[in-house]
């Protein structure tokens, strides 16, 4: 593929927003644009923006874009995963509809519609929502995540599956289920093998004491240190059960990863965990972090996005407000990121219903100390470790 560029994604769009629309409305929706900064709310199957009404009630648009189908995502990953160098990027190139097997990811007008609040049209695009299609051009020059997203499949996803190499299921069959944070579940290599019969124990004669080292346990039972490491395991839990310190998490087993590979006993496994997550020394590292800050919770909302109301969004950006250094610069809202750029800040939204506060000192997001289920706290904890990050050591 050529070097990363999606700029042709953000004219290709352009022009099937300006063809569907008459000139005095597109007209309107670039003075919308020119006059504010509405921050972009991007989820499967729709983007969202709030723009204020001449009477100062807002008009909440949406521009809802066909999902594409399971088959259909099915054949566009074999068919990237196919063309994918040794290091694959997402570019222009996908605007090809031949690199994905005939199944164009940009949307066509019949893939468009148009909801709003304003109430100025019975039907059809209003100024508010070409706003809102101008608004998503623009980030897809710079962004291809946000066509993953809303074509019905997280751009995580996608980056993955090509890393990962995985083949395709098949055509026009869906892929394997997905575990409940949103990743394949592990396939043993081979079948279990059967139960040995019983064996005939004498239980009162005397045994020699064990003088070497246990043989290998048989397949497919995981390694012995694997097994000593799961003992301990169980060992360190029931411990803080009895301490009264332990509270169960569910089954969110890409989040106990960061659990497990923290502690001693989890340690020697570390590799195997960013094998498994997919995630790099430093992605690993920071997954650690973000367990230690916010706990499983706080894994989750490391490895995995969540879509989220508008509102939330809006209510949290408002909240915040009062607190940036840049009051007029511009926040960027996508699934349950809330982020100031100007600020260096981001606040992710956790399951836990707490926004988890990141700072990006070194250019990648950083998970720091401080959720909160109050935006504002969270906000200020994250401003508090950047001003701890400037300190001279």
């Amino acid at each position: 593929m050529s070097p990363r560029t999606t700029d042709v994604w953000a004219r290709a769009l352009t022009a099937t927003l300006t063809a569907c629309a008459d000139t005095p409305t597109l007209n309107a929706a670039r003075r919308l644009l020119a006059g504010a900064d509405p921050h972009l709310n991007v989820n499967q199957g729709f983007a969202t923006a709030k723009f204020a009404l001449p009477d100062g009630q807002p008009a909440r648009a949406r521009l809802v874009v066909e999902e594409l189908t399971t088959a259909q995502w099915d054949r566009i990953e074999t068919a990237i995963a196919a063309h994918a160098p040794a290091t694959p990027t997402i570019s222009d190139d996908l605007a090809d509809p031949r690199r994905t097997a005939y199944v164009p990811l940009l949307p066509s007008a019949q893939d468009l519609s148009h909801r709003c609040t304003c109430a100025t049209v019975a039907d059809g695009a209003c100024a508010h929502t070409l706003a809102v299609g101008l608004l998503l051009a623009e980030r897809l020059r710079t962004a291809p995540a946000p066509l993953f997203t809303l074509r019905g499949r997280p751009y995580q996803h996608i980056k993955k599956r090509l890393r990962d190499g995985v083949p395709s299921t098949g055509e026009g069959v869906p892929p394997p289920a997905r575990t409940a944070a949103g990743r394949a579940p592990v396939i043993p290599a081979q079948q279990p093998a059967p139960m040995p019969d019983p064996a005939d124990l004498d239980l009162t004669a005397a045994r020699p004491v064990l003088t070497g080292p246990l043989p290998p346990p048989p397949a497919p039972l995981p390694d012995l240190p694997a097994q000593q490491a799961l003992v301990a395991d169980a060992a360190h839990r029931a411990r803080a059960l009895l301490a009264g310190s332990w509270q169960p998490t569910g089954h969110d087993t890409d989040s106990d990863l960061a659990r497990f590979t923290a502690l001693e006993h989890g340690a020697p496994f570390r590799q195997a965990a960013m094998d498994h997550l997919g995630l790099d020394v430093v992605a690993m590292g920071h997954l650690t972090l973000a367990h230690t800050h916010g706990g499983p919770a706080g894994a989750a909302a490391y490895l995995n996005r969540y879509t989220l109301d508008h509102d939330v969004l809006a209510r949290a950006q408002a909240d915040i407000q009062p607190l940036r250094p840049a009051p007029n610069a511009t926040i960027e809202c996508e699934d349950n990121h809330l982020t100031d750029p100007a600020a260096g800040v981001q606040l992710r939204y956790g399951p836990d219903g707490r926004w988890h506060p990141y700072l990006a000192p070194y250019g990648t997001w950083l998970p720091v100390p401080g959720p909160a289920a109050d935006p504002s706290q969270a906000y200020r904890a994250a401003r508090t470790a950047a001003r701890a990050h400037r300190r001279p050591r």
